[in-house]
């Protein structure tokens, strides 16, 4: 059995598409019944990860290597690396306990015998640089810089993700596999019922579920703006808006928002309910009329691909990471088209073209498929690059 490190070093709601993709990916790997590899989780704070009922099961190291804070510590890592072609300090950590790969997160080095794929889930730098800083700009370039040297493989969720990286740097296109991930639904689908969910968020109205955090980039104001438009039409609906509620990089744009909610008297129609538990959120879109993502920029996202397992209409907007999860159900729009999505939403509320729940069974059986599929192609990237 080949023990994978998986490094992490953050709180689960400040990155909860992160978290939700490690936790998917440990259930896919658990579907193979010839399975080759078992995640070990490397932490900064084990607590945090044994007060997480899932996490808890696997595998938990600590040490100081991986904390984020210890700027001192990462320059010297990152200074090992450019003299010595290898992260010393975390290459023998991992070495002593046993890691033989280190996956989606550090680089070890060319003249590392354990293996390092770093996973690159977006590079919104070049679609939205206003959005970084200069700093942040130059860290990021850095990153796959070193990457594209010191890495075994590139792992990044999408082929247009991969096209991006080609812009950036060829080298590091070439070190690159594209691994498509789905959304792993849980093995017994119990859905909250829809008056439990009316009664505990307060839901008043037919709703449509946008399932995104507060930054900047996922461009929440253009649902705000495309209810002002529908208001005039006198139609009761909701939007139920989940995520955190929070913008390390911007925390203006929190306040904007409100204001323009406020000025424009939208509170009826605009429910923010926060992170909520897992089956909550599947439930609450199992019963919407759809899904909306109107991102600027995208990796794979998570929430669409739940809402395209559950066979959900998605209003999004036509980015090319949307246009690559494309489903029947999906429907789309210019980014910052209200109109477009003010017109689609209002054709969703006027003919309900709510396609028929599909059984749940069939639902559940579909996913495994998708998901082992997932799941055996990381496993024989790992298995391929190991020395046993």
């Amino acid at each position: 059995m080949i023990k994978v490190g998986f490094i992490i070093n953050f709180k689960k709601n400040s990155w909860l598409g992160g978290y939700n993709y490690f936790i998917n990916l440990f259930k896919c790997i658990s579907l193979i019944k010839k399975n080759m590899i078992i995640p070990v989780i490397i932490t900064d704070n084990s607590k945090n990860i044994l007060n997480d009922k899932i996490l808890r099961n696997f595998e938990i190291i600590e040490t100081s290597l991986v904390n984020k804070k210890f700027i001192l510590l990462r320059i010297i890592q990152k200074i090992s690396l450019l003299i010595f072609n290898k992260n010393i300090l975390l290459h023998n950590f991992l070495k002593k306990n046993g890691i033989k790969s280190l996956s989606h997160s550090e680089v070890l080095g060319k003249n590392s015998s354990i293996p390092s794929y770093p996973w690159f889930p977006d590079f919104q730098e070049i679609h939205l640089p206003e959005n970084f800083t200069k700093k942040d700009k130059f860290f990021r370039k850095l990153n796959i810089k070193l990457a594209s040297t010191h890495s075994t493989k590139i792992i990044v969720s999408t082929d247009s993700v991969q096209k991006d990286l080609k812009k950036i740097s060829y080298e590091a296109f070439m070190k690159s596999c594209v691994i498509k991930h789905h959304a792993l639904l849980p093995e017994k689908i119990n859905f909250q019922n829809f008056l439990f969910l009316k009664k505990k968020y307060n839901i008043k109205k037919s709703f449509f579920l946008v399932p995104n955090h507060y930054w900047q980039h996922k461009n929440h104001l253009c649902i705000l703006k495309a209810i002002k438009k529908l208001k005039s039409k006198k139609i009761d609906f909701e939007i139920i808006s989940t995520g955190l509620f929070h913008d390390h990089r911007n925390p203006s744009h929190l306040i904007s928002l409100k204001t323009y909610i406020k000025e424009n008297k939208l509170e009826k129609y605009y429910k923010i309910i926060g992170i909520i538990p897992f089956i909550d959120m599947l439930s609450l879109m199992y019963h919407s009329l759809a899904v909306i993502n109107p991102s600027k920029c995208e990796g794979l996202s998570n929430s669409v691909e739940q809402a395209k397992t559950l066979h959900k209409n998605v209003i999004l907007s036509n980015i090319p990471v949307h246009k690559e999860q494309i489903s029947k159900n999906f429907y789309y729009f210019e980014i910052n088209d209200h109109n477009k999505l003010a017109s689609l939403m209002y054709k969703h509320l006027k003919y309900k073209k709510l396609k028929k729940k599909q059984k749940i069974k069939e639902i559940r059986k579909n996913n495994i498929v998708k998901n082992l599929n997932f799941a055996k192609k990381y496993q024989k990237l790992i298995v391929e690059n190991t020395t046993l």
